[in-house]
Order: structure tokens, then sequence, then C-alpha cells
């Protein structure tokens, strides 16, 4: 994880169709920043109740695949992105993030500014 990282963009207005894979054998939690989103399949199959209606954050099983549908409707800016990471803490402490900018008519993916730092006296 990088935070001066901007991994992709995605225009704001559109409807993105992200597919989420569990890799490995352990249980995450997968959170989006600023949207949220409908779990369109499990593996091709329906979502069981539980996945039903709007969600910002999912429970990945292991070796499953989901399919997730996002709106990203508002709150542009080229430079200062938005993540999607495991709410496990330690997997964050690993670096289980990435980071996203939402993107209005005309924009490009700008640079994550520098942190300012405090004047000492």
């Amino acid at each position: 994880m990088d935070l001066a990282r901007i991994d992709f963009g995605v225009q704001e207005g559109t409807v993105e169709v992200w597919e989420v894979t569990n890799a490995d054998g352990y249980m995450h939690s997968f959170h989006v920043h600023d949207v949220q989103f409908r779990v369109l399949d499990v593996d091709g199959a329906e979502p069981p109740p539980q996945l039903l209606g709007w969600k910002d954050t999912v429970q990945l099983v292991p070796q499953r695949k989901y399919r997730l549908a996002m709106r990203f409707a508002d709150y542009t800016d080229p430079n200062l992105p938005y993540m999607f990471h495991c709410h496990i803490l330690a997997h964050e402490d690993s670096g289980m993030m990435g980071q996203f900018v939402v993107l209005g008519e005309g924009e490009e993916i700008g640079e994550v500014p520098a942190p300012a730092h405090a004047a000492h006296g």
C-alpha cells in the first residue's frame, strides 16, 4: 500500500461491475469507500439473502468470485483518492488496500498531494 499512489480512476455517473475473488484460505471483508454496491452474483449464482440489498462491505469466502455493481455518482477529484480494502486490521496493516479517484468530465488521474509538514519553531 502506498498512500501516494492512485491505482485507477472511475468516471462520475458510471456504473461499474467489479469482479472480486478471494484467492487464499482466509476470510476477507472487502470494503469500498464513497460508494455502495449490490452483489450481482457469487460464482455465477444468485447471492444468498444476507448479500441482497445495498452494501459497502462484503465478507469474501475463500476461493469464491463475487461480482459487485457500483455507481459512482459524486465527489470528483483527480488528486484525492478513495480506498478499497480489507477491514481485518492485520490485513490492512499488511497493505491489502488500493486507491481510486472519481473523475469528472474531462478530468484525468492526477497526483496525491504531498502531506503538509508542521512548521517547527
